[in-house]
């Protein structure tokens, strides 16, 4: 469907329906002359013809076109179809999130009437952001906000066949969701005429599932993650071989602060994340008690906005990118990642925090993402709707999951092998969860068996020297401990008992090679330090985390210094 307005307007059923439709204005404000000039110190006019195209959906390392006089229509398409979205008028301009960081277009642009336009360029337009700070708050919060709409457009995203227990399925809607990319989802296991039609006019079959079509209409037949994102443009280009003075592994709170402070004082930085920004708070429903947010803020948004300022500040964010393996044997190190490039550190933060640990019950892996999960998300709140479900933890992130799955299922159960939960879980949420008449607290048992065909069908339980006991449950969320990501570091940092990462005084005599103390989070290797929940003895919490970033920074500043002095 088409819906067109005169120049100067956007009209786009999606925004006009969505909770940001009256920013408007915020979304596409009007540039005036004095705004121009500081615009010109960093672009140039050019004039363009009617019918010229500027850039396609899909192109990467785009300009930014601001519009002087003229108009330039907007169109966005997808395997679905397409939609003009509207006309930018004199004083608008292109562009969104994606534009700072050379991602892919989200929609074409193409001169209606004859235009002079400002044309800045990719790394200027990441200059002006930074040196002119009035017009940079209106250009970011312009930004952001076309990306959340961009999200909310499920038509102008990719097409995602797939089966609802199918892991491999479960796993391609969490990227696609996490890392803001819009997608219409068919499941091929509902007979659903729409979506068995859709699959052979793409010529996909049941055995090809899950399979996605980008928005060029090519199919990707049970891609990797990086097989996606590489189709739909959202993989990193341009970091094979490149030095960089920090690179961080692990794109959560404490990976982005780091990233953040970093590029905002001229260090050059590459985030690296084998998932998405966010790390496990990333997926958390809602974040409550994180200072600055009275009424509480999702994982995912909170990553979204550490994202944005790491990228207006220059920092690379690479994702999906994993490490495998790191070599510490020069100044430089050098970083091997699982696509077959390298990059080279100056200096390197270690974020890739910590996984949830996976129980030892016989046939777990059987059932991951046909009724057993690690995260709660409303992707999963949709699949267990009016059923009773099962949340094993009594951390935060367990004791988060059951008061929003509470609104979505018939009861959530609670399953702690403690006497309570006062002793890992806030306060706040305790009272959530005592005040709730949907959820139950078992405590003193534990999941020995699992049962079922193709899918969880139900669990047995048994309290410490009881039998056990079967109950029907088709949906489990595990939520327990925590075990670090360090795999890949090999042996070039000291590790304690349990894997996590030592630093600052709590690294073994002689394991420091230089005369220079260590600075505060350094480990046992110079120039390499540790934050967050990869760290041993960190505080598991998000403003931690954050706080330990940015506090690396400083002491990493120091060491590079020194070192290269």
């Amino acid at each position: 469907m088409e819906q067109k307005t005169g120049a100067g307007h956007i009209t786009s059923p999606h925004l006009a329906s969505s909770d940001i439709g009256n920013r408007r204005h915020q979304i596409f404000p009007t540039l005036n002359e004095d705004q121009f000039d500081i615009l010109m110190r960093y672009g140039e006019r050019q004039r363009f013809a009617a019918g010229q195209v500027l850039f396609r959906q899909g192109d990467r390392h785009i300009a930014m076109y601001v519009i002087i006089s003229g108009s330039i229509e907007v169109e966005r398409g997808s395997a679905l179809g397409s939609t003009i979205l509207g006309t930018h008028g004199p004083g608008m301009f292109t562009g969104e999130m994606g534009s700072l960081a050379g991602r892919a277009a989200v929609a074409t642009a193409r001169v209606v009437a004859d235009s002079e336009l400002i044309v800045i360029s990719e790394e200027s337009l990441r200059t002006l952001v930074i040196s002119e700070a009035a017009i940079s708050e209106t250009i970011m919060r312009a930004y952001i906000l076309r990306r959340v709409a961009y999200m909310s457009d499920q038509t102008g995203g990719v097409v995602v066949f797939g089966a609802r227990d199918s892991q491999q399925t479960l796993i391609l809607r969490h990227f696609l969701n996490r890392n803001g990319q819009p997608a219409a989802y068919f499941d091929t296991d509902t007979g659903d005429a729409e979506a068995h039609a859709l699959m052979a006019r793409f010529g996909v079959t049941p055995d090809d599932v899950p399979a996605v079509v980008t928005l060029s209409g090519a199919v990707l037949r049970q891609p990797t993650l990086r097989e996606l994102a590489d189709g739909i443009g959202i993989s990193p280009d341009g970091i094979d071989g490149r030095l960089f003075d920090v690179v961080v592994v692990g794109a959560g709170p404490a990976g982005l602060a780091a990233a953040v402070y970093a590029a905002s004082e001229g260090l050059t930085v590459a985030v690296l994340d084998a998932k998405a920004p966010g790390g496990q708070a990333g997926a958390s429903s809602k974040i409550e008690n994180y200072f600055g947010f009275p009424t509480g803020v999702s994982g995912q948004a909170l990553a979204g906005r550490g994202l944005s300022q790491a990228r207006k500040f220059g920092a690379e964010v690479a994702v999906p990118v994993k490490v495998s393996a790191v070599n510490c044997d020069s100044p430089e190190y050098d970083i091997q990642i699982d696509s077959g490039e390298k990059l080279r550190a100056r200096s390197i933060v270690i974020a890739s925090g910590a996984r949830y640990r996976k129980p030892n019950i016989p046939g777990l892996e059987r059932f991951e993402g046909r009724g057993v999960y690690y995260s709660a998300s409303f992707m999963e709140a949709n699949f267990c709707a009016n059923e009773e479900v099962v949340v094993v933890g009594g951390g935060n992130s367990a004791g988060q999951a059951a008061v929003f799955l509470s609104a979505h299922a018939k009861h959530v159960h609670i399953v702690v092998r403690s006497g309570g939960l006062a002793a890992s879980m806030s306060r706040y949420l305790i009272q959530r969860i005592e005040a709730s008449t949907r959820i139950t607290l078992h405590t003193h048992k534990q999941i020995v068996e699992l049962r079922g065909n193709d899918r969880l069908e139900s669990i047995c339980w048994q309290s410490q020297g009881g039998e056990p006991r079967e109950a029907p449950a088709r949906h489990l969320f595990l939520f327990l401990g925590a075990e670090p990501s360090t795999a890949w570091l090999g042996d070039c940092v000291t590790l304690d008992d349990k894997n996590f990462v030592l630093t600052g005084p709590d690294v073994p005599e002689g394991r420091w090679p230089l005369e220079r103390p260590r600075h505060f989070l350094e480990t046992s290797r110079p120039r390499i330090f540790a934050v967050g929940d990869v760290r041993s003895g960190s505080v598991k919490r998000v403003a931690a985390a954050v706080g330990e970033g940015s506090a690396a920074v400083a002491s990493l500043h120091q060491a590079l210094a020194s070192d290269f002095s």
